[in-house]
This record gives structure tokens, C-alpha cells and sequence, in this order.
């Protein structure tokens, strides 16, 4: 029994010593923070069976996701470029095996506006910004739906990026980044909050799993903007790795705040933004 007494005594004394030991680390910035994804077993799902069967748990490790805080405070909880290459190599497909849906099905209150055009000029004081994207309306002079309009996913894919606007803030918008099988990113900006609407769709998050037509949000108007409308933007590797050596887009990333050299292809374009192009084409007037 004094064995016992003393031992009790002796982590008593231990805990509070290692738990203010742990209180003396210095605690990661934001930035800084990087983990292991826990479980990512549900990538699996989409692999052929064949590659599925050899692939372990050894197979899934390395596949980190950051936190990054930008200038406007907002965090964006991503994977980091590494394992998205990884997640390309895993999940990619051939294009004539893959099945889309328009992100928002098509209703007669579903247009583009001329202002809303990939690569637009909009004023931002004295200098004008690029709007990469498409700006993609949902209802008349762009004010809030009576009824939420559902954005869903355009094919399969995995969540790769995930932010979430604070409640009182219009400044960071809600938005959400996939990598399709296809071997695009698609992004989708301005999704409403849960308060918005009544009855709420969760934003999917980071390695969450999806099938072409699962709803991703609704249509909102987080961030700098006033208008009810989707941002859609489709992005490539391979216009990556040439804005990289042009000199245009070069110098556009360098005079403007925004970052523009992210692989940004027109969504109208069917050489560049695929099979989605026909798709967002039913939506001009």
C-alpha cells in the first residue's frame, strides 16, 4: 500500500511539471500548422480496383493539410501542392470515362452578365484587377434568392481547399476548391453562410469525398460583393506552368494584390476548361 501511496504521489507531483513544461513550447503560427490528414481511407473509393487493391496504409502517409491566414484574416484550410499532385496521381481518369453536371442546374433565372466574363476589368481605386473566373447569376438584378440555389459538384473529385467566412464579415467569402478526376481544380466562390437560409448546407471540408452532382453549398454573397451570384473558376497545370514563363501574366501577378497565377482558364473555353464549357454555356442569354 506505500508503494502504491508513493506512486500516486510521485505522478501528482508529474503531471502539473509536464503540463507546464508543455505550456513553455512556443505554439505554431497559423501558418506554420501542418498535419497529417488522420484517416484518408476514403480516397480509396476512388481508384480502380486494381490500383485500390495494392495500395496500404503506408500509401496514404505524407498527405498534409496547412492552415494559412491571408492579409484579410480569413483561413483557408488547404492540402498542400505535394499532396495534391499525390491526390492527382491517385484519383485522375481519363476525360471521355468522366461524367459532369452543370454547377448549378440550368432555370431560366440561371445567366452571365458581359461584366462577369473571365478576365474582365474592375475597378479597385485608382488601378484596375483582373476578375479571373465567371460570375454566374441566379436571379433578377442579383438580389437574394427567395428559395436557396443549390451549387453542386460538376464531377467526382476530393475537397483540396476549404474557407469559411466569419459570421459579420463580408470581406472573406465562403469558398471551396476541388480536384476533379479529370485532373482540373474547380473553385467556387461567394457561398452563402448557414444563417443565410433556413435550412443549411454544410460546406464540405478538406479530403471530403465527391460525387458528380453533391451539393457543395448554396449560391451567396460572402466576400467583397453585394450581389447573390457564384464565382466558378476552372484552373489547369498546364496554364499554370505557362503563365509561370509569360511575361504578361508575370507582370499582372506583380502590379496587383490578388494572386492571379493560379492556372485560371476561361470556364467557357472547351480546349482549355473541358467538357464543363458546354455545360456553362446554357447559362448565356
Amino acid at each position: 500500500m506505500k508503494i502504491f501511496a508513493h506512486s500516486f504521489n510521485f505522478h501528482r507531483k508529474l503531471i502539473p511539471f509536464i503540463t507546464a513544461v508543455g505550456l513553455m513550447v512556443p505554439a505554431k503560427t497559423a501558418k506554420e500548422a501542418a498535419v497529417i490528414l488522420p484517416d484518408l481511407a476514403h480516397v480509396v473509393t476512388l481508384l480502380p480496383q486494381k490500383c485500390a487493391e495494392n495500395l496500404n496504409a503506408k500509401a496514404l502517409e505524407g498527405l498534409k493539410i496547412v492552415c494559412d491566414t491571408n492579409f484579410r484574416g480569413g483561413v483557408t484550410h488547404r492540402f498542400d501542392e505535394n499532396s495534391v499532385k499525390t491526390l492527382k496521381m491517385r484519383i485522375l481518369k481519363p476525360e471521355d470515362e468522366v461524367k459532369y453536371k452543370a454547377p448549378i442546374e440550368n432555370s431560366k433565372n440561371v445567366y452571365l452578365e458581359p461584366f462577369g466574363m473571365f478576365f474582365a476589368k474592375r475597378p479597385d481605386g485608382k488601378k484596375s484587377r483582373p476578375h479571373l473566373g465567371l460570375d454566374i447569376f441566379v436571379s433578377k438584378f442579383s438580389r437574394k434568392p427567395k428559395t436557396p440555389v443549390l451549387v453542386q459538384a460538376p464531377l467526382d473529385g476530393v475537397v483540396i481547399a476549404h474557407k469559411r467566412a466569419r459570421e459579420k464579415d463580408n470581406v472573406i467569402a465562403n469558398a471551396v476548391v476541388m480536384l476533379g478526376v479529370d485532373g482540373r481544380r474547380y473553385a467556387f466562390d461567394h457561398l452563402a453562410r448557414p444563417t443565410d437560409y433556413k435550412d443549411s448546407v454544410a460546406l464540405p471540408t478538406v479530403g471530403k469525398i465527391l460525387k458528380a452532382g453533391d451539393p457543395i453549398g448554396y449560391v451567396g454573397s460572402t466576400g467583397e460583393t453585394s450581389m447573390w451570384h457564384l464565382h466558378f473558376s476552372v484552373m489547369t497545370d498546364e496554364m499554370l506552368e505557362k503563365q509561370m514563363k509569360d511575361k504578361f501574366w508575370l507582370d499582372l501577378a506583380a502590379r496587383t494584390q490578388y494572386a492571379t497565377l493560379k492556372g485560371q482558364v476561361d470556364p467557357l473555353n472547351f480546349e482549355d476548361a473541358g467538357p464543363i464549357a458546354k455545360l456553362i454555356n446554357q447559362y448565356r442569354r
